[in-house]
């Protein structure tokens, strides 16, 4: 899984200098422009690149303090705040006291300690938790351009599963179905779910869209709108896993990592396509069955 293995070098490279952290070496360590590579940290780690920086410089700044003795103003300006009265409102967020109170029994409870990684073909570890999901399929497609119609988050200001209850309680579904003759593979598709961004603490990225395939100059219903996905290479895959969660947890870092040993890599303009199958995902939902399978598309390129 090579996205861990740079992802735990960033982390490593992270703690080598941690004063002086260069997001440009980031981007040319990773391969990855580092807007994107942000975004891929935050999914993997559960934590934003910079919230993570930032907990660990306090972390090292409690330790100059505690053990070192060095002088408050001094560690807030090498840390990279612009005065003490910000560096103590951070310390103050990240172990509840000012740095003048800091002690060691705080510090053993507060720390914010380094993220390690563990990659084991079948799944990886982070923070103690094993994570399994794997690839039933994986395959690549030059597509057409095509016209996703649907429903989008920023109309409704809700969570993903919401999103979900309004299409279908609000029978957009049953809109699309009246065009289905301009539909576009979408025979064993109950609905695909866009996304431009990982997932975050709202349970939504920067833009989901939930609605399906059609050919380019359909007419959009009425409340629904129309978004073009443009043609070109995808990779297509199917994901396994005990439940969805697992699965969307997962994907990525599964995707990702055999597209790049294969020759592939994700595309810097990114998105992702949730594909919830009839046969693959519904049924096997509806039957209890101790694993389902989603299926993904994501850009790519020859590396």
């Amino acid at each position: 899984m090579d996205i861990l293995n740079k992802t735990q070098i960033v982390i490593d490279l992270i703690e080598s200098n941690m004063l002086e952290v260069n997001y440009e070496t980031i981007a040319k360590v990773t391969g990855i422009p580092i807007g994107l590579y942000q975004r891929i940290f935050t999914y993997i780690c559960d934590i934003s690149l910079a919230a993570y920086i930032r907990k660990r410089k306090l972390t090292l700044a409690a330790k100059m303090i505690l053990l070192d003795r060095r002088n408050i103003t001094d560690v807030a300006f090498d840390c990279g705040y612009e005065n003490s009265s910000s560096f103590t409102r951070a310390f103050k967020e990240l172990f509840l006291v000012p740095p003048a109170m800091i002690t060691e029994e705080i510090y053993r409870e507060q720390a914010y300690q380094p993220i390690s990684l563990t990659d084991n073909d079948t799944y990886y570890v982070l923070k103690g938790r094993k994570i399994m999901a794997d690839i039933v399929k994986l395959e690549y497609e030059v597509t057409e351009d095509k016209l996703l119609i649907g429903i989008c988050n920023k109309d409704y200001g809700v969570t993903t599963s919401e999103l979900w209850n309004v299409f279908f309680g609000q029978q957009f579904d049953k809109k699309l179905e009246e065009l289905e003759e301009k539909q576009i593979g979408m025979e064993d598709c109950i609905g695909l779910g866009y996304m431009t961004d990982f997932i975050s603490d709202t349970g939504l990225g920067d833009t989901y869209i939930i609605g399906k395939y059609f050919e380019v100059g359909t007419p959009i219903p009425a409340g629904m709108i129309g978004k073009i996905i443009k043609g070109g290479m995808i990779a297509r895959a199917q994901v396994r896993g005990k439940n969805l969660d697992e699965i969307i947890n997962n994907s990525y870092i599964l995707i990702s990592s055999m597209v790049e040993k294969n020759g592939y890599r994700i595309d810097s303009d990114f998105y992702w396509v949730e594909n919830y199958t009839v046969s693959r995902y519904c049924d096997a939902v509806e039957r209890g069955d101790n694993q389902v399978i989603l299926d993904w598309e994501m850009p790519c390129r020859k590396a």
